[in-house]
């Protein structure tokens, strides 16, 4: 496959990803669906005529039949039959695949209609990776747009530009502060702009896996996807992005030091951002910071050019530096989620964030030893034994139970114990519950009402359940049902009667 059509395929799939964010701004599919579909196949049907090697004459009429199905869901409004004609619009899609793979449909077998079908979903998911399987000649293109500084450097930035729209974006919902910074200086409304980005990748991809499709044709044995060369970068081109990130991480750093250590009072004192909107804001944007810097700094170390030791020298620097912010930032999300639990208590989301941020701080520690170190081939295995061990903590410690303890404790500080929530924990939670209500702590820290309502939601608990066989058999389960009867032996049902 010619560079030449790549760019032709890739610049039509931005094309039809910008139109597909402004037709799918709406939630209906109706009209914005059957001007997609017509848009996508007169592209594929351009594309497939330009790769020069003859197309089958029944391939134009073929393209034709995916806009007709969709303009069904322009013609009737019934939700039933909207569902039916979205699924033949998806089964249809795969019949251009099958004519440009010159298969005849009126002799096709049922295998031959599945295996296109299978193979059209396939590439179409599979997106830009397509590329993959054709025989591009990636390092002499880029070899030679290297040759021209200004090329390498609008290639630099354009890696850079979605990234940091992206990390912005999610500084700006995690801290006030930040937004208002960004909103001074470029006034942009970050929220629509992700929505849009997101939105024009998720359609661009999907449109480049499809015509990549329609390109290749799938016949009636599908051959294997070949290993061929992927492209590599140079110092430009990966050293701006990440170059760019590296600043905005400490942009964002240098902003967050007053908070995270001037304490609470820096925190109330501050014009426009209370201490209740810090604690409840910016936590999970933070996480979602930390979880996608592990695979850009993967994918630009797999797409470094190990020929050039300056490249590898850049790149490894420069994620190396980038990782130093993302630890002050992840330790601001620490901060963050103690000063929420501090002001609303523990919940089993809570939990659950702070160990995903756990498992990446971990997990990008370990990229840093190994594969910033020419030791990539040990980063799978520690990444998953992180997981295993972050998931078996979270085993050992309980997180329902945690929840209770914690809570609990709060209340008995004098804070407000939200009994609402405790009620609807899971079975785990059920013999630190009992335990409690059975305790001299109990009547200072609830009402009667609250007490009996706790009771009832426990026994309710394992009455929705149902009857279990030894099939089932759960060792949280049997500790519930020996909690909440430790609770009829101490009478405690009696006093809600």
């Amino acid at each position: 496959m010619s560079m030449r059509l790549v760019t032709r395929v890739l610049a039509s799939a931005l094309a039809l990803g910008l139109l597909g964010d402004w037709l799918l701004e709406t939630d209906a599919f109706a009209l914005n669906v059957f001007v997609g579909i017509a848009a996508l196949m007169v592209s594929a049907t351009l594309l497939v005529r330009s790769e020069g090697q003859g197309m089958p004459p029944w391939v134009p009429a073929l393209m034709l039949v995916p806009p007709l199905v969709a303009f069904g869901l322009v013609w009737r409004a019934a939700p039933a039959l909207g569902a039916a004609n979205l699924l033949a619009l998806v089964a249809v899609l795969s019949l251009p695949v099958l004519g440009t793979g010159r298969v005849r449909l009126t002799v096709a077998r049922l295998t031959d209609y599945a295996a296109g079908l299978a193979v059209t979903g396939t590439r179409t998911f599979a997106g830009p990776l397509h590329f993959a399987s054709s025989q591009v000649p990636w390092h002499e293109a880029l070899e030679g747009l290297r040759r021209r500084r200004a090329t390498s450097v609008f290639v630099g930035l354009l890696l850079a530009a979605p990234l940091l729209v992206v990390f912005s974006g999610l500084f700006a919902s995690a801290d006030a502060g930040f937004e208002r910074a960004l909103q001074s200086v470029f006034n942009i409304d970050f929220e629509s702009l992700i929505a849009h980005g997101f939105r024009t990748a998720f359609v661009g991809w999907l449109s480049a896996g499809y015509l990549m499709a329609a390109i290749n044709g799938a016949g009636a044995r599908s051959e294997a996807w070949r290993r061929v060369e992927w492209p590599r970068l140079g110092v430009l081109e990966l050293g701006i992005p990440l170059g760019a990130l590296t600043l905005l991480f400490t942009t964002f750093v240098v902003m967050q030091a007053g908070y995270v250590f001037g304490g609470e009072q820096l925190v109330q004192n501050s014009e426009g951002l209370g201490y209740a909107e810090y604690a409840r804001r910016g936590f999970s944007e933070l996480v979602a910071v930390a979880v996608l810097v592990l695979p850009v700094l993967l994918v630009a170390n797999w797409l470094t050019d190990r020929t050039n030791p300056i490249s590898c020298k850049v790149v490894r620097g420069l994620s190396g530096a980038l990782l130093i912010p993302l630890a002050m930032i992840m330790g601001s999300a620490l901060h963050r989620m103690g000063l929420y639990v501090d002001a609303y208590g523990l919940t089993q989301d809570r939990i659950y964030a702070t160990a995903m941020l756990l498992w990446a701080g971990a997990t990008l520690g370990w990229l840093g030893v190994t594969v910033l170190r020419s030791r990539a081939e040990r980063f799978a295995f520690g990444a998953m034994v992180s997981a295993f061990a972050v998931l078996g903590a979270l085993n050992f410690v309980n997180p329902d139970a945690m929840v209770v303890r914690v809570n609990l404790a709060r209340a008995e500080s004098g804070q407000e114990l939200d009994v609402a929530y405790l009620a609807t924990l899971s079975a785990d939670a059920a013999p630190a519950l009992a335990s409690f209500l059975t305790s001299d702590a109990a009547p200072s820290l609830l009402s009667d009402t609250d007490a009996c309502f706790l009771r009832e939601e426990l026994h309710r608990l394992l009455e929705d359940e149902g009857p279990r066989d030894w099939r089932s058999w759960n060792v949280g389960r049997e500790r519930a049902v020996r909690a909440v009867a430790s609770l009829e032996l101490a009478g405690a049902a009696d006093s809600c009667e």
